[in-house]
């Protein structure tokens, strides 16, 4: 992997979009590893935490399928551009919070300001990748949003371990956000509203007839099969996220003896290992094909959470939970680079990207209550259960592989 031959130098808008998402995303997580420590500061118990968390991706999911045709009839630009600006606010709000109703409900919001973003997001990478690197593309998109991420988690974990205090993280977390719409304005290019391979649905036609031209196209391509894999995936990776976001902070400290200064840095790795790995992975998906990359990665995956289900010594587990992230990373650049193929199809990308970021989102809404409850009854089984999710989706994909057509 030559970094001269980097797509990065070669594809502008590519590299505007990676800048973006790289801002955003250090921005976004200055809050992430602190929001459950911040809601049991106020008083929310673990199981009421997860309870949020599952209504946040309940939000995230209703709110993805509708915008996904948002995007399509105003421009993936513009709906980004309002999206980001409501969500700069967001951790504002949560300064002046004062009740835990208040406090849930601001995150729930959130969640449905992300579902907004997210197809507009995933259409404005299709229109900016290389069709002939889809897996290296995707990999350093999403390398940088996680790269990112990691550094604003870091950095937002240090701020309350050492300060204990809230509210510096969130003011950041909005002026981070701030200037990611300023750049958004300014250095991402507009949709020139061109095809590659299919004629688009017309301006003004009715709503029931884009809906018929939507399910043709996906009969016609024999697209179902796929959907429903690519779903299936995303549903199990944020699942498995929503879980180490809002559970692991408590499981760290009550079941491994570490501190919050650990479990944030869990946090923080995990996607640190996302930022460094995801190009690796796109450009390996390129090499390998994308179905030997899933199986691979789920094996990876559930060797993994069944040795976490076992230890306890922070060293070896720290070890193991470094190998479920790789194989989480070469999971998800599988996952982006055949979600990407849907870019040339103008009239179905918006749908299926709003279809499989609801099942992201699902996932990340019933990965919290059902850990939360687990964790609840017993403390030991947390990673057991997340291996039971993690054989599930395997077995679908061995399933569905050969009828969505994936080499």
């Amino acid at each position: 992997m030559n970094i001269k031959n980097n797509v990065l130098f070669h594809k502008k808008e590519l590299r505007q979009f990676c800048n973006l998402r790289f801002i955003f995303g250090i921005s976004y997580s200055f809050m992430i590893p602190i929001i459950p420590l911040f809601f049991d500061s106020i008083g929310i118990s673990t199981v009421v935490i997860g309870t949020v968390m599952s209504l946040y991706g309940v939000s995230k999911a209703l709110a993805q399928i509708p915008f996904g045709m948002v995007s399509d009839a105003i421009g993936d630009k513009l709906l980004l551009i309002i999206s980001l600006s409501v969500m700069t606010f967001v951790p504002f709000f949560y300064t002046i919070s004062h009740t835990q109703i208040l406090a849930s409900a601001i995150y729930i919001v959130q969640g449905g300001i992300l579902g907004m973003a997210a197809p507009a997001t995933f259409s404005i990478l299709s229109r900016s990748l290389d069709e002939e690197k889809r897996g290296e593309c995707t990999g350093l998109a999403s390398a940088v949003f996680t790269l990112g991420g990691g550094i604003g988690a870091a950095v937002g974990g240090f701020i309350v371990s050492k300060y204990n205090n809230y509210n510096i993280v969130f003011y950041i977390t909005s002026i981070g956000i701030f200037f990611s719409v300023v750049f958004a304005v300014f250095k991402i290019k507009k949709s020139s509203g061109t095809i590659k391979k299919n004629k688009p649905i017309k301006k003004g036609i009715k709503v029931n007839s884009r809906v018929k031209v939507i399910f043709k196209d996906i009969r016609k391509y024999k697209l179902g099969c796929k959907i429903i894999l690519l779903g299936s995936i995303a549903f199990l990776g944020d699942f498995i996220f929503g879980c180490i976001v809002s559970v692991f902070p408590f499981y760290g400290q009550q079941v491994l003896g570490a501190s919050i200064g650990y479990t944030s840095a869990i946090i923080s790795m995990y996607l640190f290992v996302f930022g460094f790995g995801a190009p690796i992975a796109g450009w390996i998906s390129d090499k390998i094909g994308n179905k030997k990359q899933l199986l691979i990665s789920f094996m990876i995956m559930s060797a993994a959470l069944l040795g976490l289900y076992f230890v306890r010594g922070l060293i070896i587990f720290t070890s193991i939970i470094i190998i479920y992230f790789l194989g989480a990373t070469f999971l998800n650049a599988a996952l982006q680079s055949l979600l990407s193929e849907f870019g040339d199809n103008d009239n179905i990308k918006g749908i299926v990207f709003g279809v499989v970021g609801a099942f992201e989102a699902f996932g990340y809404a019933l990965g919290p209550i059902v850990s939360a409850y687990i964790y609840g009854l017993n403390k030991s089984l947390l990673f057991l259960n997340l291996l039971i999710v993690s054989i599930l989706v395997s077995v679908i994909d061995l399933i569905l592989c050969k009828k969505a057509y994936i080499t």
